[in-house]
């Protein structure tokens, strides 16, 4: 495109300078003066033989640059049908990647413990840094959709309907990952629900073998010891117990 918009200047700036080229031999042609002796008027021969030689000359150039501007017209309408190509391949290439993508933030795997979880959030994340990253690349595509669209090219439909398709496509991509991103966080939750049940559990068996123990003390300082064992006990159930309760809000 750059270089058609080249040649394109540099004819009317070819055009231009033989235009005025003519416009300065014409002036020059206007005169009264024919000369007032035999050595002015020879001059004046000679001048004139030159321009003719220039008029000669200048008809190549005229003939020419026409020649170039048909050429060029025809380039140009080769290239609206290439660049069209080029929206078609491009769109193509879009398309594949926004179904790759989809799959990928729309998998239905789901992790089994709080570690997998969040690894699964955190390539969630990756994709949606993905997706922004192309955000540049579907906004020029639209942009060179809307030129095309401009110059009223009879493909024109077909045009308008791959780039509803693609806002189509893409505005589903959005809705895909944001439902993906809820039921991972909703996994996240659960794995986290469900390691806190078991750390509860673990804690309960583990002190509930201490209290089947048959160890009374046999001393009046042993005797103490086990009193201050079950009174640090007693502490630690009530603060569990507030963990018990944090736990049923949140299964709640």
């Amino acid at each position: 495109m750059l270089g058609s918009a080249h040649e394109v200047q540099r004819f009317h700036r070819d055009a231009d300078e033989t235009k005025e080229w003519i416009e300065e031999k014409n002036q020059a042609l206007n005169t009264d003066n024919y000369g007032h002796d035999l050595a002015s008027v020879q001059a004046l021969q000679c001048k004139h033989e030159g321009f003719e030689r220039g008029l000669a000359a200048l008809g190549d150039k005229v003939n020419s640059l026409a020649w170039w501007d048909v050429l060029t017209s025809a380039k140009i309408s080769l290239a609206t049908p290439l660049t069209v190509q080029h929206f078609l391949s491009d769109f193509k290439d879009l398309i594949s990647w926004i179904y790759g993508i989809c799959g990928l933030v729309s998998s239905e795997e789901l992790a089994k413990d709080v570690r997998g979880a969040e690894a699964l959030l955190e390539r969630h994340q990756e994709h949606r840094t993905e997706i922004d990253a192309h955000a540049g690349t579907f906004k020029a595509f639209e942009q060179f959709d809307q030129q095309l669209l401009a110059h009223g090219h009879h493909a024109n439909p077909e045009i308008q309907q791959k780039l509803e398709a693609l806002d189509h496509e893409c505005a589903d991509l959005g809705k895909a990952w944001v439902q993906h991103r809820i039921m991972l966080d909703q996994c996240l939750e659960l794995q986290l629900f469900n390691r806190d049940c078991e750390q509860a559990e673990n804690w309960r068996g583990a002190r509930e073998a201490s209290l089947t123990s048959d160890d009374k003390g046999d001393s009046l300082d042993s005797v103490e010891l086990v009193i201050k064992k079950h009174e640090d006990f007693d502490k630690a159930i009530n603060v569990q117990e507030e963990k018990i309760a944090a736990l049923q809000s949140f299964a709640d």
